[in-house]
């Protein structure tokens, strides 16, 4: 059953809208515990500043969730809050991709005088979190008009890779509004396998680009004989993107990083380099680099 939530904010959705952000991890882990996938998360006007003076107590928009984590960083949005002096994007690096987005379009939206009487504490977790409505006191939220607008987009391969991979695994009662959101993409994964021996030493690690990284991890160790080596190689990172074209350039550009660590008999392959240090620069690459 789909549940109701509000929440606190600064403004309208926007066009394209925002994703669903948070100023902590924590209230983000707080919002994923409660929140089930497809639920309604309803934005109110704070009573005050920074919130324009006519939004504020004014239910202003309407979120239908996923649960995938992004950072805003990753979007490419305004860096300024039009009332403020704060860096948004920075105040609110933990976000929730929407599967949808809707702007409330109804006059009629005194968010008090919808729901009526709620505890102080309702206001106050608010502030910072989800806090979830009953069915009687949801049910005027849900008679609003409405006008969906469209989301934001990720703007880096890391995050558009992430948003790629969600719209590949989504459940079915969500695909349509998923794929009409996000496209339709293969996902290719910009990889690392780490060679090691019977007591778990890193050896070496092999960088590469798939759509079956796993393939991969079975397709290098078949010739090892394990039992007799002790050497297997495990799929140790493995970062979405949205297409191949970007995955291989992210692999060259790690392996072009890490030039003098190259095994001479198979250039993908680094020796004496800290599996986690190529991992990170895989995922610092993907940040940096826009997606086309």
């Amino acid at each position: 059953m789909t549940k109701v939530f509000f929440t606190y904010v600064w403004g309208p959705p926007g066009n394209p809208a925002w994703p669903m952000t948070f100023a902590s991890k924590a209230a983000r882990s707080h919002a994923r515990k409660v929140l089930t996938e497809g639920d309604f998360v309803f934005t109110v006007g704070t009573k005050g500043e920074p919130t324009a003076k006519q939004d504020q107590g004014r239910v202003l928009g309407v979120f239908r969730v996923s649960d995938l984590q992004v950072n805003t960083q990753d979007y490419g949005l305004p860096r300024r809050h039009e009332n403020t002096e704060f860096d948004s994007v920075v105040r609110f690096p933990f976000a929730l991709h929407p599967i949808a987005i809707w702007e409330i379009t109804s006059p009629d939206n005194i968010f008090a005088e919808l729901v009526g009487p709620l505890t102080p504490n309702h206001h106050l977790q608010a502030q910072s979190k989800v806090v979830e409505l009953d069915e009687i006191t949801a049910e005027p939220l849900l008679a609003l008009d409405r006008q969906e607008v469209p989301p934001a987009l990720p703007k880096t391969d890391f995050g558009k890779g992430l948003v790629a991979q969600k719209n590949s695994k989504l459940a079915p009662k969500h695909q349509g509004s998923f794929t009409g959101t996000f496209g339709d993409h293969d996902i290719w994964y910009v990889y690392t396998l780490v060679l090691r021996d019977a007591k778990k030493k890193a050896l070496a690690v092999k960088v590469g680009y798939s759509n079956a990284p796993e393939a991969r991890e079975a397709a290098h160790n078949g010739p090892l004989a394990e039992e007799v080596t002790g050497l297997r190689w495990h799929v140790d990172a493995k970062q979405p993107t949205a297409s191949e074209d970007a995955a291989r350039e992210i692999e060259q550009a790690v392996l072009a990083n890490y030039d003098t660590h190259k095994l001479a008999s198979n250039g993908e392959i680094l020796s004496g380099v800290d599996p986690l240090m190529v991992a990170a620069e895989i995922g610092t690459l993907m940040r940096s680099r826009l997606a086309e």
